[in-house]
């Protein structure tokens, strides 16, 4: 017997009302039963990223620089809660009151000890381990902070690896490994300092 033919009997034995009274709730119970997979499915995710979250630790707050900041700048940061897991050791905890950036730090990046000088004077911006000494060379007009520079006395490299950490004038401000500081302050007097920009 055809299947349209069975449909058509059963549905007039046993009536259209109670069919049609069958299906509404069945339809009812496939929105609920998809309701519920919905809010189980929407849990389980929801548990799967708090327990990722309790992997990674808890979070602590953070500088982190809101804009690039080149050496010599002022501080320019938010403190931000990150997680523990993924800091450096030496990461700052809150904002300093004073202090300038001691190298360059590219926004979006946690803001460490090492980036930071609060100190005053000739030397805020030397390296633990170096010594700044004063060189005069007319052909480096105007150097940046930070740059990094070889200092040689006619021809002869004195030192391979130094830092510009400031300039006064026609003087420039040089921090050089402090072994090495007196060699290159000695050669300074004699006026024939040349500095070599690297890059």
């Amino acid at each position: 017997m055809h299947f349209i033919v069975r449909v058509r009997i059963f549905l007039a034995r046993h009536g259209w009302a109670r069919w049609a009274r069958w299906a509404r709730w069945a339809r009812w119970a496939i929105v609920l039963v998809l309701t519920a997979g919905v809010a189980w499915t929407s849990h389980q995710q929801a548990s799967a990223v708090e327990r990722e979250r309790k992997a990674w630790g808890t979070t602590v707050d953070v500088v982190v620089a809101s804009a690039d900041l080149e050496p010599g700048d002022p501080i320019e940061a938010d403190v931000v809660p990150l997680t523990s897991a993924m800091l450096p050791s030496e990461a700052l905890t809150s904002l300093p009151s004073s202090g300038r950036v001691r190298q360059r730090v590219v926004s979006g990046a946690v803001i460490t000890t090492a980036d930071v000088s609060t100190a005053v004077g000739l030397a805020a911006f030397a390296e633990p381990g170096t010594a700044v000494v004063g060189v005069v060379d007319p052909l480096a007009s105007d150097p940046s902070i930070g740059l990094p520079v070889a200092v040689t006395l006619e021809g002869i490299v004195l030192v391979a690896a130094a830092t510009v950490v400031g300039a006064d004038d026609e003087v420039i401000l040089i921090a050089v490994p402090i072994s090495e500081a007196p060699m290159v302050a000695a050669a300074a007097q004699l006026g024939t300092v040349s500095l070599l920009f690297l890059p």
